[in-house]
């Protein structure tokens, strides 16, 4: 069935108008029209509640049914520190982390950084959790992560939970496999750097924190690619609830 974030606040039952796009999204894009029913979730609150169209015309109204704790949550608190990549990198890291399950997701600055985003960060943190929205109601997830940052490195790393500290690198000392375990905690940080990687001086802080060095495969992996791919292993081991 169709899901929907419904803005506005809170899931409220009772009859209410769509705003514009969210009117767009059911009526156009969807073709839902009176008597059609989706789902609207309020990701904030953990809510959703089943909804009907009953009119389409300049604005679309719904009436909204009881409300009810999110079907599809996360049951296992992960967290990204991802090295802040080139162009719709960080879009693409988000959409998918979030399509995981992940719990929180921080951008990192680091010494091999290429783009600095400075007065820009407040815009791209915004269309970051538009991005992690839209990845939520796509999936079925009934929340989205918290996402923070670009944060310098130091600043990540003492943000992170205490325990559970992974940090992915091509020449890690034992394969992710090996790693997991070691993190089985409730809580997991999972830290990726940028394209070209981090400085001897910043690996020896890294270390210093305690995060295990792992690797995954025999091959070298875009930095988008890696954390996605070491996220699956992660959270595999966790499934949602209801799945």
């Amino acid at each position: 069935m169709t899901r929907l974030r419904v803005p506005l606040g809170p899931l409220v039952p009772g009859e209410r108008d769509l705003p514009e796009p969210e009117g767009r999204y059911v009526a156009r894009v969807h073709r839902l029209g009176p008597g059609d029913r989706f789902v609207a979730f309020d990701p904030e609150e953990r809510t959703e509640a089943d909804a009907e169209v009953i009119a389409v015309s300049r604005l679309v109204r719904v009436r909204l049914g009881p409300t009810r704790p999110a079907s599809r949550l996360s049951t296992r608190r992960v967290t990204l520190l991802q090295g802040l990549g080139k162009g719709d990198k960080p879009e693409r890291v988000v959409r998918d982390a979030t399509a995981l399950g992940v719990a929180r997701i921080v951008f990192v600055e680091t010494s091999r950084t290429v783009i600095r985003l400075a007065d820009r960060a407040e815009p791209r943190r915004k269309r970051w959790r538009a991005v992690a929205i839209d990845a939520a109601r796509q999936s079925g997830r009934g929340d989205v992560p918290e996402i923070d940052g670009p944060m310098p490195l130091p600043e990540a790393i003492a943000s992170a939970d205490a325990t559970g500290r992974i940090c992915l690198v091509p020449e890690g000392e034992i394969a992710l496999g090996a790693a997991i375990p070691r993190a089985a905690g409730e809580a997991t940080t999972l830290l990726v750097g940028p394209e070209g990687g981090f400085e001897p001086a910043e690996m020896e802080r890294i270390t210093a924190a305690g995060f295990v060095l792992a690797r995954l495969g025999d091959f070298v992996l875009r930095t988008e690619i890696a954390a996605i791919a070491a996220l699956g292993a992660i959270l595999a081991r966790s499934p949602p609830k209801g799945g």
